[in-house]
């Protein structure tokens, strides 16, 4: 392995190590979320742990680490890792990479205190505060430039699709990060509001999703051994939806304080999102014909499928509860956090998972420890994901109606609480499923750095190429 190499694969490996402590601990404070709904005051003995372990503290504290410990730098360690190997160029600015991943570690940790200390904007999914919003934003710029320097230099002429979303992606995020984080300080009321939900909505759409997807052509024909089906649906995809999902954040203000027009604006690109979606599944499934028996063997292809079906059935929801009648039910329900799960756990964090057991071998020169780790890591994942999925989805149908009539027949509130329990019960215990499937992860991922079978140097030219 030459020296540059050798800085790559660091690169990646730290930001792929880091990213599986955050999706631990992530998920830990998640799990206490799920037990709060069943038992208030777990954790909470003594006046300390009341403080800092309080609900409304933490929560945000698992969003960020979920968003920008896992998500984001799995995302950036996937494009460190895919595009030297799209470009056939070695990555820029190995020693600034590797230092970038040190320093995103420092900005996750100080927004787990800062958070759990109180200090917080209340913007969704923007609740760390200007100092380290400013950190965040120079770290991605620092990222997107080594990306696009790499790009910029490469020995491979044709730009194949998923660099297509990765550019866009590398883009989009700073803009939408300012917006979101910096904007939000210097306007209130309603257009606070309208830029937080522009941020909140197109963080998911203009950087998960797109990188997501991006890595779902990367990986598809590599893993069914099938050509992607076609180059040009991938790119209306790209295009529609670079157009459409842009409008989408007034819908998270469906029958709130904001013009009529302007809920109506959001709801037509919100139903247009239907065409990038189609244009996905359409190029999964045509890229997956006569190869459909490789998902029982192959569970990283297993990962990958089971993601992009979950993308649709998120890319349905989202039209669907954007109308303004489904909103009146459904807003502010539990339904809603089942729905933020399934672009986020059951879309993208499947792929990535994909993505871990793809690469892991060639970062490194070792197997896979367990394929049996790997299929229970899948069957606890989406057993457990479906059960947190289904059960939040009905208490949310339940307690949407249940305020609708208890408006005119006098249900009262806490009682609407306390029927809700058995389903808070049935949320726990999916996400204990998925934390375990998660552990299982981590575990397998250990074993094979330290344990793995060494690969035979076919193996590993094999796993290079």
């Amino acid at each position: 392995m030459t020296a540059i190499a050798h800085n790559e694969n660091r690169v990646v490996r730290l930001f792929f190590y880091s990213s599986i402590t955050w999706l631990l601990i992530g998920m830990t404070i998640g799990l206490i979320l799920a037990i709060k709904y069943v038992w208030p005051n777990f954790l909470v003995w003594g006046e300390f742990l009341q403080k800092y372990l309080s609900y409304g503290r933490i929560r945000p504290a698992h969003t960020h680490v979920v968003l920008f410990g896992w998500l984001s730098m799995a995302y950036a360690g996937g494009l460190f890792y895919i595009i030297p190997q799209l470009t056939r160029k070695s990555l820029e600015h190995p020693r600034l990479a590797h230092a970038i991943g040190i320093l995103w570690n420092i900005y996750i940790v100080a927004a787990i205190v800062t958070l759990s200390m109180g200090y917080t904007t209340t913007i969704e999914y923007a609740e760390s505060t200007w100092p380290l919003d400013v950190y965040l934003i120079v770290l991605v710029a620092g990222a997107a430039y080594i990306c696009f320097k790499t790009i910029a230099k490469r020995n491979e002429s044709q730009l194949y699709v998923s660099l297509w979303y990765f550019m866009g992606s590398l883009i989009w995020l700073p803009f939408l990060y300012i917006i979101g984080n910096i904007v939000t300080y210097f306007i209130t009321g309603i257009p606070q509001a309208l830029a937080g939900w522009f941020y909140g909505h197109n963080v998911i759409g203009l950087w998960f999703t797109t990188v997501g997807v991006g890595f779902i052509y990367y990986l598809l024909p590599l893993l069914s051994k099938n050509p992607l089906y076609s180059h040009k649906l991938s790119l209306i995809g790209f295009w529609t939806i670079a157009t459409f999902y842009v409008w989408n954040g007034p819908h998270h203000l469906q029958n709130g304080p904001i013009p009529a027009w302007l809920m109506k604006a959001g709801v037509i690109p919100s139903v247009l999102l239907i065409i990038p979606v189609w244009t996905v599944l359409a190029n999964v499934f045509g890229t997956m014909k006569g190869k459909w028996h490789m998902i029982s063997e192959n569970v990283p292809l297993k990962f990958v499928v089971t993601g992009a079906i979950f993308y649709l059935i998120t890319c349905l929801q989202g039209p669907f509860q954007s109308l303004m009648q489904p909103s009146a039910i459904l807003k502010f329900t539990n339904w809603i956090i089942g729905h933020a799960h399934m672009p986020l756990f059951g879309a993208f964090s499947f792929v990535l998972f994909a993505l871990f057991y793809h690469a892991l071998p060639s970062l490194t020169g070792r197997k896979i420890y367990s394929d049996t780790l790997m299929n229970w890591h899948f069957w606890l994942s989406i057993i457990g994901f479906l059960i947190f999925a289904f059960t939040t989805w009905t208490a949310g149908v339940m307690q949407g109606f249940a305020w609708t009539e208890g408006k005119q027949y006098g249900v009262p509130f806490l009682e609407v609480v306390v029927s809700l329990q058995p389903f808070a019960i049935a949320r726990a215990i999916g996400g204990t499923l998925m934390f375990i499937g998660q552990i299982v992860f981590a575990y397998n991922v250990r074993r094979s750095i330290k344990d793995g079978q060494l690969l035979s140097v076919e193996e590993k030219s094999t796993s290079t190429a």
